[in-house]
């Protein structure tokens, strides 16, 4: 009998309890822990957020194809202030059409708003929902209109004298460092971050540190790189701070390890390797950073390579600029072919002997 009347007090206590008002733009949600060996099924969000006075920055930028995009969703109060706390509101971003975006991250910052970051593939109308614990933003959803991507000149070499006459390679280290192989004049023309010349290095010759037509450069780290020594079948370091030969690997020839014309020379992205293209062998090899072969691609099967001139490396790929097939060709970490893209022709997606390969780090690949 006690316990009845316990009970029945603590009924009548909580019927007589005054709730406070929520506010109308306030929410309240369940979250369910989906824990079986817990007792508690769950907990409760409640959110003060205004979803319909909460805004995007960012709408009126200029969107272009293979640029990533960042948004700012900014997150209000009821009173219309801008919630500067980090909190529990679940945000959602809707991208159509969806096939035609990539890599589209959400993440919050420590001022409690949240940023929306993504890469429109083609030009074209875009439209952007966004969601606060599931209700729609005013106006939502957005529509962006995503224009050809346009490149601009930002600067030019200072070359104070040292003219460029076949310029055929170009790499830049984390410093801002540039590093040009000039084809004609058979030497590498260092540059500093602003573009001043600094150094050149190289003659013509086949001893250590001569180069024959080098025809591509990389930077092994910030301090020293590699030379394709084309004409004279070698791969070439040097000290970019100095000058200095460091060593040398490769001989004409067509067996592991040996070249015919070696034409592009890159870091594998996990920076274990080095790759190079073998342009008279036709073919892709690959050695370990003391310039030991490892393996090679692309000299046999039915996607064989004609005459390779430029290999680069991304996500644990390899493109390649397969010249006289005129197309791009993809092949994975062991070298197995997966896809090609490109045929000859002088239209949108035709090619006629493509080189001067590269890929930025949105994925987009530049000829």
């Amino acid at each position: 009998m006690l316990n009845k009347k316990n009970v029945e007090e603590r009924i009548k206590d909580l019927l007589e309890t005054t709730m406070p008002a929520l506010p109308v733009s306030s929410s309240v949600e369940f979250v369910s822990t989906c824990e079986p060996e817990s007792l508690s099924l769950g907990f409760t969000n409640f959110s003060e957020t205004d979803v319909q006075g909460s805004t995007v920055e960012g709408l009126d930028q200029n969107f272009q194809a293979g640029v990533e995009t960042e948004l700012l969703i900014c997150l209000k109060s009821s009173e219309g202030e801008i919630r500067n706390t980090q909190h529990t509101d679940r945000v959602e971003i809707h991208i159509d059409p969806a096939d035609q975006v990539r890599s589209l991250v959400t993440s919050e910052k420590e001022d409690g708003n949240f940023q929306a970051k993504f890469v429109a593939k083609v030009p074209g109308t875009y439209k952007i929902e966004v969601k606060i614990n599931g209700q729609k933003l005013a106006k939502s959803p957005f529509s962006i209109p995503v224009k050809v991507r346009v490149l601009n000149v930002i600067g030019k070499l200072n070359v104070q004298g040292e003219m460029l006459q076949g310029p055929a390679g170009i790499a830049v280290n984390s410093k801002g460092v540039i590093a040009v192989a000039d084809l004609n004049r058979h030497c590498i023309l260092v540059f500093d971050e602003t573009g001043k010349f600094v150094r050149k290095i190289g003659s013509y010759g086949d001893e250590n540190g001569q180069l024959k037509n080098p025809a591509e450069v990389t930077f092994l780290n910030d301090d020293e790189i590699l030379v394709a020594d084309e004409y004279n079948h070698r791969i070439q370091q040097f000290n970019v701070q100095t000058g200095n030969f460091a060593k040398s690997f490769g001989k004409k020839g067509s067996g592991d390890g040996e070249f015919e014309n070696p034409v592009s020379v890159c870091i594998t992205s996990d920076g274990r390797f080095i790759v190079v293209a073998d342009f008279n062998n036709s073919r892709i090899q690959v050695f370990t950073m003391d310039g030991e072969p490892v393996f090679k691609f692309g000299d046999s099967g039915p996607e064989r390579l004609d005459h390779p001139i430029d290999c680069v490396c991304y996500e644990e790929k390899f493109f390649v600029a397969d010249m006289n097939n005129n197309c791009v060709k993809v092949f994975d970490e062991r070298g197995q072919f997966l896809y090609k893209f490109g045929e000859i022709g002088n239209g949108d997606g035709q090619l006629n002997q493509p080189h001067g390969l590269c890929v930025d780090k949105h994925n987009n690949v530049f000829l």
